[in-house]
């Protein structure tokens, strides 16, 4: 299949993101000035998200670029994960001034650091399938820092691939974290209703995919996904139906007893 081009001016953005993405700073990532409001920080978040979201490309992107933007991607996220929060946006201000007076990359706590680590090495063992290991390292990260929706996003993914359905269920919790954090985002509404389905609560995940569509309307996991279930409730529905004809066919058949006296 021919690969999908992307537009040269995005093109360039990516380039530009790719070089810089290791010392700019949260507000950098955003295209924002350390004054913007909340409502700023929003609205260039959400036109960031949208032009660099890996699946607005298609999935015929060549795999160099659809690299590069996932992880230009989750770097935008964290990126407004921390300055949406007023804390977090404090302490992070400080962690800059500090950097600057001291010309020193920009510091931040020593738990955050550690939590980062943690959830590096959680993504690691998820891909290498370590599920056991990866929920470890991603419960440590949301311990360490409880404010970073990402952790818990990815927590969820690692206990929805547990084989224990026990198991599979605390991931409820952990993705209810992620939205509460950021609401917005419609990844977090999708895995959401990954976790259902994957509990075979076909009726909670679609409603779950149906809200990452009110946030992202092109969100093609949740648009492929409900799909899915769709075609999986009408399969199960034509099963039963068949089910039943041959319970009735093969059902004996009651003839009424008549009950004749002698006189």
């Amino acid at each position: 299949m021919e690969e999908t081009r992307i537009p040269k001016n995005i093109m360039e953005r990516i380039e530009e993101y790719d070089r810089n993405l290791d010392r700019w700073t949260h507000y950098d990532l955003l295209y924002i000035t350390k004054n913007a409001s909340m409502d700023d920080i929003k609205r260039s978040y959400r036109k960031m998200v949208q032009l660099m979201h890996p699946d607005r490309y298609g999935h015929d992107l060549a795999p160099e670029y659809k690299t590069k933007l996932e992880r230009i991607f989750n770097e935008i996220n964290r990126a407004y994960n921390v300055l949406k929060d007023e804390k977090q946006r404090i302490h992070y201000d400080r962690s800059i001034m500090y950097a600057e007076d001291h010309g020193r990359p920009v510091k931040v706590d020593v738990e955050i650091q550690v939590a980062e680590a943690q959830y590096k090495k959680g993504l690691i063992a998820l891909q290498k399938k370590e599920v056991v290991p990866a929920i470890e390292f991603f419960r440590s990260a949301t311990q360490l820092n409880a404010e970073n929706p990402e952790y818990f996003a990815k927590l969820a993914l690692a206990l929805s691939n547990h084989q224990n359905p026990r198991i599979q269920r605390e991931a409820i919790t952990a993705a209810k974290e992620a939205i509460k954090m950021n609401h917005e985002n419609a990844n977090y509404h999708a895995l959401m209703g990954r976790v259902f389905q994957k509990l075979d609560d076909l009726d909670e995940a679609e409603v779950h995919y149906r809200r990452a569509l009110t946030w992202n309307p092109n969100h093609l996991l949740s648009k492929r996904e409900l799909k899915v279930i769709s075609n999986e409730k009408a399969r199960r529905k034509k099963a039963l139906t068949l089910r039943s004809k041959i319970s009735g066919f093969f059902k004996p058949k009651q003839f009424p007893s008549s009950n004749t006296s002698k006189k």
